[in-house]
């Protein structure tokens, strides 16, 4: 009876320990909103991946681009990786994907960079009306990360 006890303790104390680490890595997520004078809007939304102390972490901005009709056009996600150390922060990695959800609308350009601290994407979307261009769109944004592994 002891035995089975101190072997139930010991799975009880190794599934606590696990449940502490998944939630040292969990997410934490921000998100604005940006309206349009033609009532389509952009919802951004940045979301932090990774423990604090680690020492490296990634980060997702996420823009999807809703039109006036309340209809998700087309999504795309930065992605950065970093590194810090209380000192200072590298990025590693910038991505950028994205999805289109209308059909009208079609990637021009997508360019993802990455410089010291700072991944960043210069993304041009156009859309079409009848097989042809009406509309060219340019966005940028970036994903910054303190020395403190902190992202804005």
């Amino acid at each position: 009876m002891k035995k089975r006890f101190t072997a139930v303790f010991f799975v009880f104390i190794l599934v606590f320990s696990l449940c502490v680490n998944v939630s040292a890595a969990a997410q934490s997520k921000e998100e604005n909103v940006i309206y349009f004078a033609d009532g389509s809007y952009v919802t951004i939304t940045l979301e932090e991946i990774g423990a604090r102390a680690s020492g490296s972490k990634t980060g997702k901005k996420t823009y999807t681009y809703t039109d006036s009709n309340g209809e998700a056009s087309w999504q795309a996600v930065l992605s950065g990786t970093f590194t810090y150390t209380g000192t200072s922060a590298t990025c590693t990695a910038s991505d950028c994907d994205i999805t289109i959800y209308e059909s009208v609308w079609y990637v021009v350009s997508n360019t993802p960079a990455k410089s010291s601290n700072v991944a960043s994407v210069a993304l041009t979307m156009g859309r079409k009306f009848l097989g042809i261009t009406i509309e060219k769109k340019n966005y940028t944004w970036s994903i910054t990360c303190d020395k403190d592994g902190n992202l804005s």
